[in-house]
Parts: structure tokens; sequence; C-alpha cells
């Protein structure tokens, strides 16, 4: 049958004809073979099934009653046979009850037609199946070239999401006091945790969140993480690279795309943070049971908005003497919606990190929150001690 061809007056089709009545089939052979269609016909149910299943007919015209097997299970197997194909199946029957044309379609017939047949319905209900199962074919056709281009972006989004996974292990480090966590909602994210360290001594850590989702998401995290690799292993101060980073995406982003940003230098030596949050949910400062002391909101704008001159890098300093924790997040953390449609919020991160493991009390809140449930956005959690 022509699949790719709306104008039916010219489709011709292979049809099925089941009668017990041999007479009947040929009178139907005659009439649909002069209008250009192919007919093979059958005398049973059983020869209906079998001659289905080698011909593999366009449409089907199914008697009813049949010694053997009748035309209502006949359908029942032809339909069971090829689940994944959709062949119309009129049936034509002496029986034109109301309660008999509801078991056959139930059985899965698509029309009914009484008999004795006639002949000017029986073209119009054929022209109408024809006009259904062109839109089918293009249905078919469509949801094929949609499959191919879905496995193809997935092989994509596998390949980058590979590249980016080694690209962040080979510029990152793992820090003993430094405890990362990172859910992404899809199979590639626009979050980004990273850890550095120079000289042993300071510290860098970098939680960035891209606008959007998947690959368009993850391209602008690629900058990042090379002026990150290359400016950490040299030390540069937290306003040097974060002034890097903007120069490089405001170049490259187009209007309106942003990466929200929050990169903190640990120099445990003097015991001193330096921290700049740009566009990011504030970083909680908790002391040693958990009580938050003090928040880093954001006061810059996130990263690939302002161009040169107009870019604040100015960062925030602080002292710690004490024991105490710093606790950095994306906002797909604090806007994650529960089964019943709450937020987590920010008040739940606050009471979730009270005590000393504010890292796994945080993680488990959430999980427990999400009840099972996936983010909508990508989930990003570090959690920094300060002894």
């Amino acid at each position: 049958m022509k699949k790719d061809n709306f104008d039916v007056a010219h489709v011709h089709l292979k049809i099925l004809a089941v009668d017990d009545t041999q007479m009947n089939l040929d009178l139907l052979k005659m009439v649909l073979g002069n209008g250009g269609h192919t007919i093979i016909t059958a005398l049973s149910g059983e020869e209906a099934i079998s001659s289905f299943q080698a011909e593999r007919p366009d449409l089907v015209l199914m008697d009813v009653m049949m010694p053997g097997i009748g035309g209502i299970e006949a359908t029942r197997r032809i339909r069971a046979l090829d689940a994944d194909r959709w062949v119309p199946i009129i049936f034509v029957s002496a029986l034109s009850h109301r309660d008999d044309m509801v078991v056959g379609l139930d059985a899965g017939g698509d029309d009914y037609l009484g008999k004795p047949i006639d002949i000017i319905l029986l073209m119009a209900k054929i022209n109408a199946m024809q006009r259904i199962a062109a839109l089918e074919g293009k249905l078919q056709e469509s949801n094929v070239q949609l499959k191919a281009y879905r496995d193809n972006s997935e092989r994509e989004l596998d390949m980058a999401r590979e590249l980016m996974e080694h690209m962040v292990a080979g510029s990152s480090t793992p820090l003993p006091d430094v405890e990362l966590w990172l859910q992404p909602a899809a199979n590639l994210g626009g979050d980004l945790l990273i850890t550095q360290q120079y000289n042993h001594e300071l510290e860098y850590v970098l939680l960035a969140d891209a606008m959007g989702h998947g690959l368009s998401a993850a391209f602008p995290l690629v900058p990042l993480v090379q002026v990150f690799s290359a400016m950490t292993r040299t030390g540069k101060s937290v306003a040097e690279i974060v002034q890097e980073m903007n120069t490089r995406l405001s170049k490259l982003l187009p209007v309106g795309n942003f990466v929200a940003l929050t990169l903190i230098g640990v120099d445990r030596k003097n015991r001193r943070l330096e921290i700049w949050n740009g566009g990011n949910p504030p970083t909680l400062l908790a002391d040693s049971a958990g009580n938050v002391t003090h928040q880093f909101k954001s006061s810059n704008m996130a990263l690939g908005i302002m161009r040169g001159d107009e870019f604040d890098a100015t960062t925030e300093t602080v002292q710690w003497t004490d024991e105490c924790s710093l606790t950095l997040y994306s906002d797909g953390l604090a806007d994650a919606v529960s089964v019943s449609g709450v937020e987590f919020g920010g008040e739940a991160i606050v009471a979730a990190i009270y005590g000393k493991n504010s890292h796994q009390s945080l993680k488990a809140a959430i999980t427990a929150h999400l009840g099972g449930k996936g983010s909508n956005d990508d989930i990003s959690l570090a959690t920094v001690r300060l002894k």
C-alpha cells in the first residue's frame, strides 16, 4: 500500500476477503478487482489467520458466522499477531443487531457492514479506511524519523557527558574536607561542581549553574573548567579567576544567556575565606553545631551578562576562628518539588544542616522530600569543613 500519498483515489490495496461462501467471495473479487485492488480470499477463520500472516494485507473483510473459528475469534487472533501494525478490519455479516456489532467492534473490528452487501456503501467504507491508513502510514513514518532523531541526540549527549566528565576529572583535585554531591536532572546537566588545591595551602571550590538544560547548558561550562584549571594551579585570587571567566563567557554566550556561579577560596593556613557569588542561592556559614551564623548572598550579576568594566569581581572575605562549615547549593535544591507539589525551600535547608553531619543530613532530607521522584532541575551541593 502506498503510505505517503493522502490522495487515496489511486491507492490500490491488498484486501483479504473472508467468507465461507465461495459465491460471496467471487462477487467481492470481481467488484474490488475492478477497482484495481488485489484480492486474497479465505473460506474459514483458520485460513484467514494463515493468509493474514503470509500475505500481510492492507485491509480485511471478515465474515462473522463461519464453521470452526468464527470471524470474531479470527479477528482477535489476527490482532494479537500484528499488534504493532494497524490493519483495518470490516465485518461483513447478516447479523446486524446492535449487540452483534458491539461484540465485533470489541473484538478488534473497525467497522460493520450488513448482508446483503451494499456495494456502494462497501466502497465508501474502504475509501474511508484508505484515508485512515494513509494517515497511519504518515504517523508511523514520522515516528521512525523521530526515534532516529532521538537516538542520535542521545548518542551525542552521551558523548558530550563523557567528555565533560573526563574534563572535570582532569581539572579537579578531591579535597579531604570538602564533600560534593551533584544530581543531574537529565543525561547531561548544566550544573558544575569542581575543586582544586594550590601549594597544599589554598583550596578552591566552584559551583556553577548554567541557564537552561542539556547540551545548551553544558556548553558554557567548558570554558569555565578551562579557566578554573589554569588559574587555580597558579594560585590566582578568586577575583582574578571570576574576572577572566566573565570575559570568556561574555564573548561566547548569546545575549540573554548566563551562568550563575559561586567561587570560594579557602586559605586554611591563615583561616581566611574569599567568596564571590553571582546569581546563586546564599552560601551558608554554620558553627560546629550546625547553626547558621552568616549567609553570603549573591551581590553580583551572573557571569556572561555584564561586559568589560561593567562587571564587578569584588569578593567578600571573612576570617574564621572556631570550627565551622560552609554549605553551597544550586537553586535546583531549594526549588525541588515533592510529589505533593511542595518546594523544599531555604528554611528546610537551614533546618537540615543543623547537627554534626550537615552534608549527609541535607542529602537525606532532599531525597526524602522528593520521595523517589526525579527533580526537574540539576541539584548541586557542596560542604566545606573549616577546622
